[in-house]
């Protein structure tokens, strides 16, 4: 990790877009930028680790992070996938507490990361925050129980399904993840992932090249529970 020179306009246009932030004033926000500092991970390095006390605030400028946890055996499910304009974690600023999740940049990545006192600070000050802070992890909270109920009742294609819809929905039709990132999106096996993959490109739904994935057909991809997931 290395720090980016300091460019409070670009820290203030990140801020402006970001639903996180919605309601509050371009003051606030200018206040907000100047405590804000920028941090540039390449890609596969440690953002921050499970069992590690979190000590800032941090959202993404630019790239992607992939929020994780592991089973005791090792196996990872990818709780939060975060581009620019998200942040990556909104329950340990407040808290300061060590959480079960690894951070790491899925890309070459730009953090807007802010010391964990002066953000709480800031928070409090502005109850607007607060409230946008409560409805993102209610999102958050309803896609959990959603996908824990897909395992539960959904067939593995349909499971890819809703996740591909997702991922449309959010990245466009031009996709840059693997097989096995997938997997760990569904909660399968990677072998179970490549063979839904398989037949969505048999039935021309989509099209693969090494590392990413083309969606030629969104309607297909589309049904009863096509709404999109967070993550």
């Amino acid at each position: 990790m290395i720090k980016e020179p300091e460019n409070l306009e670009k820290k203030i246009a990140l801020f402006s877009r970001a639903a996180l932030f919605k309601g509050l004033s371009m003051d606030a926000l200018k206040d907000l930028a100047k405590l804000a500092v920028l941090k540039q991970y390449v890609k596969n390095e440690l953002v921050f680790q499970s069992d590690e006390p979190c000590d800032a605030f941090e959202v993404v400028e630019d790239g992607l992070i992939r929020v994780s946890r592991y089973s005791a055996l090792g196996k990872r499910i990818t709780y939060l996938l975060a581009g620019p304009g998200e942040p990556i974690n909104l329950i340990g600023p407040f808290t300061g507490a060590a959480r079960e999740y690894v951070a790491e940049a899925a890309q070459d990545t730009i953090i807007v990361s802010i010391v964990r006192k002066d953000f709480t600070q800031f928070a409090f000050a502005h109850p607007q925050l607060i409230t946008n802070i409560i409805d993102i992890l209610g999102h958050a909270i309803d896609s959990s129980n959603s996908r824990i109920l897909d395992m539960l009742d959904k067939k593995v294609v349909d499971r890819l399904k809703r996740v591909l819809h997702t991922l449309l929905k959010k990245y466009g039709p031009i996709l840059c993840f693997t097989s096995a990132e997938l997997a760990e999106l569904v909660g399968t096996t990677t072998e179970s992932s490549l063979r839904v993959m398989a037949d969505l490109r048999h039935n021309g739904i989509i099209e693969t090249r090494r590392g990413q994935i083309e969606i030629l057909k969104p309607e297909a991809l589309a049904g009863p529970d096509s709404e999109t997931l967070w993550f």
